[in-house]
């Protein structure tokens, strides 16, 4: 062993020994031999570059299983609903009592940007929405103890406010349906069941069940035996609440009895519900007891059926079933969520309380969608890389073009490991970001392989002198075109509202990449290609050079005779070209001005929703038979998977913006269908293109059979939000009035093209009998208002007296007391259903005489609004449409002066203004707009604190209208809209462009150093950096090609980078050089230029 020699082609270390370190074998050179202690270390020796390149593979991969996994970043914007319950108080009092106090305390509140509020019958409904920035569970706690403060000044009959926090996307993440053979009662205690349970398991925010019906205890009263007896429904009430205690009386401390005594007093069997004595006639304890199974019908049994949900897969006939849609809490983990629900609901199955004969299946599973998303967005990522790959190794040697090509994923996994410290999930817009700054990092490797390519093949230098010769030139330029890149995207992450926290992780992720890869370049990357360029510099194969290298130097001589020749051989030839390039960025102004602007373009979605609102009269079966039609026509679609009809209830699908989402879910006038789509390959066209054509099918279909019916069709388009693209907001003091107000915008919107889906927040009017009390009748027999409103109410509702104890773990049932009319059959309870029912009605003195009902009080017949609605404190109605194949932004522009014009016919104290999309886009092209001039500023300052000029300063700057030209221009020609992300890729685009002229210019100096002329400087400099100015815009927009094609939604953001690196790379080559030309003085340039 002692014989070996050390194999001569090895790195060896200063004593000859084999091993990592690499300083130069043989005869070091002086440059190596005088190098400090950290260059040795850190870029000499490949100790620190393993070691690096180790921590982040394995951090990268651990942080991969660790990421919660997400389409989109999940908005965690503070928002949330009050619901307050008083049973029996009309929206007017409603909105008196308890609306108003509750809001009159929410408006101390800080950071709140919008309450929006409905008042209904016997209850309230309160929205409140935080600023986006506001720190959410600071903001729910703040608003939990606001609410409280309010309880206080609440009418004692009202119930305890319900705070729930909702997310701003507020859609199911999981639709299950159970359907097979069991009966009504099976399905609804299963139904329940689930929803019990799945709403315990962590993270599932609520359940909404559709299609079950509760079990209660029903107590039908029979008017005509009330009558003979002259017993009011208010005695059998009291006399139900009074006998159904329960109370504990403390403990007997004795060593003799020693228990806990209690009262135990609550109903145990509904025959002894039966048996209560409700009242007694007759004289003292001789009279005879009247018992309440005399005067009432008791039983136990499903509520009154007022929904039903049925089920259809793959084009089947629809079956009963139960739909179960779980929505999440915000922040929570979807895909691990969904495991845990789907595997609670399979162990339940396998249980004997499942019942026999039901099947249960998922209908929509967000945890497929995102993990579609991302394999999507991942084969964009990886095809980047590959074609990424493919030029390095075209424009380097294969050598260089590996080192270069493989630093990329190690980037990557150091970024992983970042966004997962930093508490974000691995979503879509991280992989964005990656490959927006792809094309970005890939810069600062090929300026390091370029260096030592230059060195080793051209200059002939070994291994070492050429690292050191690559870190002491180059180092310094790529620090100042990373920082600059991110000093440009930075602005972005201050982008207020809700698309700037949306889109917050793009430039997070993009700024840790160009960080992450600087350091990877200089401290993995150059010590690590050692291992294969170091038998390279040692004359192994120095021959070996490239075609590339060739056909860089014949680009180099043309460009730099071309220039000499055509652009800077004289002042007035320099100025003519800027004259050009100035004149064809005005050009481009004035032909982006011609382009329209939108929020966000529409993505395809698996996911269809459809509303149908009938007539506020309409019954049940009525909304059945028309259910039914519709359905039928759905069946005939054959790019439906999966279809759940819902009669009685809206879709969950379809749900809106905060306005919309005031209106109640549940009315027998409610008819919706949750459709799923197969998958795109299976389809013609993608979702929302479907929808349009739907909507106008089912259009038709509802002018032609249902008179005032309001339709509602609501296809997932890969939005952030969920909501209307247009709201009108009318504010004033009369519902009445607004409600008027909002027919008369329903018909200027409907009379512009591309507005579809137009209705208000508060639906159809709903017919009202206002009784009007007669004062003097009511004091005549002795009667108030608040006795005689309870007698009406037991009338004409079904109300909860009371809970019948069940025994076990089942919920105890409800205790319903109402009236047993005639019209219903003598099986469900509500008020009269006939005109001549409502004489019947009669009211009972304290002296037990019956009084008819008409007598006391003036029925007056006329519409009414369901609710009383708010938007920040005062009366408001918000008109909702959606935008189908024209701009929001057109839109409005066309409608805002009609509704002006029809503003000055309206009465004092009635205005209008515009929300939605038209808003947000306001605001978030304004604080984009806001972004950009930060973004240049600072970009501008850092440039000429480098370059300690700011002539060159300025030079560079005008990188930034030369890529303009190509946005503009290439918007404008291939007809895009500007959408958010498009001013995204502008902003991105301002640090790639001034990156590749910081090199340039660079350069340059350096020749003016080096005793060359101005011109010939330029000229000499612009060709030098040729090949990696060209290499990094081609890396750049081919890495951007596959995310272009494959994702509609960041297509413009992909389009906004390629088309202005394609005309500031053209532009640069020769405007730089010109102005270059014309703004350096010989004096300074050649005394102070930068190193």
């Amino acid at each position: 062993m002692s014989d070996q020699q050390p194999d001569a082609n090895l790195p060896q270390d200063e004593d000859g020994v084999e091993g990592t370190t690499l300083s130069e074998t043989g005869s070091e050179s002086e440059a190596v031999a005088n190098a400090s202690g950290f260059k040795k270390f850190f870029f000499l020796k490949t100790t620190f570059g393993i070691l690096l390149t180790t921590l982040f593979v394995v951090g990268g991969v651990m942080a991969y299983f660790s990421l919660v996994k997400e389409s989109l970043p999940d908005l965690d914007i503070p928002q949330a609903t009050i619901t307050t319950t008083w049973p029996g108080a009309d929206p007017t009092t409603m909105e008196e009592q308890v609306t108003q106090e509750i809001e009159d305390e929410l408006t101390t509140l800080a950071d709140v940007k919008a309450i929006n509020s409905a008042s209904f019958d016997s209850f309230s409904l309160i929205s409140v929405e935080f600023d986006a920035s506001a720190d959410s569970g600071e903001a729910i706690a703040r608003l939990r103890e606001t609410v409280a403060d309010a309880e206080a000044n609440l009418p004692s009959e009202a119930e305890k406010p319900a705070i729930e926090q909702v997310s701003v996307d507020d859609r199911p993440v999981l639709t299950v349906a159970l359907y097979g053979d069991a009966g009504p009662a099976a399905f609804s205690a299963l139904g329940e069941d689930l929803q019990d349970r799945l709403e315990r398991i962590g993270g599932v925010n609520e359940v909404d069940v559709a299609g079950v019906r509760e079990e209660i205890v029903q107590v039908l009263l029979e008017p005509q035996r009330l009558l003979a007896l002259g017993l009011s429904p208010v005695q059998v009430r009291d006399a139900i609440t009074r006998a159904n205690l329960e109370q504990p009386f403390g403990e007997i401390e004795s060593q003799e009895i020693g228990a806990v005594v209690r009262l135990e007093g609550q109903f145990q069997t509904i025959d002894d519900l039966r048996a209560l004595p409700v009242a007694r006639f007759g004289d003292g304890a001789s009279g005879r007891p009247v018992l309440l199974g005399e005067i009432a019908t008791v039983r136990r049994q499903l509520e009154t059926e007022e929904s039903r949900t049925f089920y259809s897969e793959d084009g089947e006939r629809f079956r009963p079933s139960v739909s179960l849609s779980v929505k999440k809490v915000p922040g929570a983990d979807t895909i691990q969520l969904i495991e845990d629900v789907l595997a609670d609901i399979d162990a339940y199955a396998q249980t004997t309380a499942w019942p026999q004969g039901v099947e249960h299946t998922v209908v929509q599973n967000e945890a497929e969608t995102i993990w579609d998303s991302l394999i999507n967005v991942f084969n964009n990522g990886w095809q980047a890389m590959l074609a990424v790959f493919i030029i390095l190794f075209l424009v380097l040697t294969w050598r260089e073009g590996l080192i270069a090509g493989l630093s990329i994923p190690v980037t990557f996994c150091g970024v992983l490991v970042v966004i997962l410290l930093m508490g974000y999930s691995l979503n879509e817009l991280v992989i964005i970001g990656m490959v927006l700054a792809l094309g970005l990092l890939v810069d600062v490797f090929i300026l390091m392989m370029e260096g030592l390519h230059e060195d080793i093949y051209t200059n002939n230098k070994s291994f070492g002198e050429a690292a050191l010769s690559t870190i002491d030139r180059y180092a310094m330029p790529a620090f100042a075109g990373q920082l600059t890149t991110i000093l440009a995207l930075a602005p972005l992450m201050a982008i207020g509202g809700v698309s700037g926290k949306f889109i917050r992780v793009l430039p997070i992720t993009a700024i840790a990449c160009l960080m992450l890869a600087y350091i990877v370049a200089l401290f993995a990357a150059v010590p690590l290609s050692r291992y294969l360029l170091q038998r390279v510099a040692d004359g192994d194969t120095k021959e070996e050079t490239s075609k590339a290298d060739a056909v860089a130097a014949d680009a180099s001589g043309w460009l730099e005779r071309f220039t000499q020749a055509n652009i800077i051989s004289s002042r007035k030839r320099a100025w003519t070209w800027v004259g050009g390039a100035v004149g064809v960025f005005l050009l481009s102004c004035v032909a982006i001005a011609q382009t329209s602007l939108v929020l966000y373009p529409k993505t395809d979605g698996e996911n269809l929703g459809i509303n149908i609102e009938l007539p506020a009269s309409t019954q049940l079966e009525t909304s059945q038979r028309i259910a039914d039609e519709v359905g039928e026509l759905l069946l005939e679609k054959p790019y439906f998977a999966d279809l759940i009809k819902l009669v009685g209830s809206k879709s969950p699908f379809a749900s809106g913006s905060v306005a919309a989402s005031l209106q109640p879910s549940t009315a027998e006038n409610f008819i919706g269908f949750s459709a799923t789509f197969v998958e795109r390959g299976n389809r013609d066209a993608a979702g929302y293109e479907l929808a349009d054509d739907l909507r106008e099918e089912l259009q038709a279909y509802l002018d032609a059979n249902v008179a005032g019916a309001d339709l509602l069709v609501v296809a997932e388009t890969g939005q952030p939000t969920s909501g209307d693209s247009i709201e009108i907001i009318l504010t004033g003091p009369e519902m009445a009035k607004l409600q008027e107000l909002s027919e008369e915008v329903q018909a200027l919107l409907g009379d512009e093209s591309g507005v579809v889906d137009i209705r208000d927040n508060l639906g159809s009017v709903t017919g009202e009998i206002a009784l009007r009390p007669n004062r003097e009748a009511l004091d005549f027999f002795g009667l108030t208002q608040a006795d005689l409103a309870a007698q009406i109410r037991f009338a004409l509702s079904n109300d909860q007296v009371g809970e019948f104890v069940t025994p076990g773990p089942e919920d105890d049932l409800e205790i319903r007391v109402g009236t047993d009319w005639p019209s219903r059959g003598g099986f469900e309870a509500g008020g009269p259903s006939r005109y001549e029912e409502l004489a019947l009605v009669r009211a009972f003195t304290p002296s037990g005489e019956s009084v008819a009902l008409l007598s006391l009080l003036e029925p007056v017949q006329s519409e009414a609004a369901v609710a009383v609605s708010h938007k920040d404190g005062e009366r408001a109605l918000t008109v909702l449409a959606k935008d189908q194949g024209r701009p929001v932004t057109e839109i409005i522009d066309a409608v805002t002066p009609k509704l002006e014009a029809a503003m000055e016919e309206w009465p004092q104290g009635y205005a209008f203004a515009v929300g939605g999309e038209a808003e947000e886009t306001a605001e978030t092209f304004g604080s984009a707009g806001i972004a950009l001039a930060v973004a240049i500023i600072m970009v501008f300052g850092v440039l000429v604190i480098v370059f300690d000029s700011f002539p060159q300063a300025f030079i560079l700057l005008t990188t930034m209208p030369m890529a303009l030209i190509g946005t503009f221009l290439g918007f404008f020609a291939f007809g895009l809209s500007l959408s958010f992300f498009a001013v995204v890729g502008v902003i991105a685009l301002i640090g790639i462009v001034v990156n590749n002229g910081i090199v340039m210019v660079d350069t340059m100096n350096s020749r003016l150093l080096e005793g060359f002329s101005i011109a010939d400087a330029a000229a000499r400099g612009a060709a030098d950096r040729l090949r990696p100015i060209l290499t990094t815009s081609v890396t750049t927009i081919v890495g951007l090609v596959p995310l272009a094609i494959g994702s509609p939604m960041y297509r413009p953001l992909c389009f906004a980078i390629m088309f202005g690196l394609v005309s500031s790379t053209i532009l640069s080559l020769f405007i730089i050089p010109a102005l270059y030309t014309l703004l350096t003085r010989k004096s300074r340039a050649q005394a102070e230029a930068l190193d």
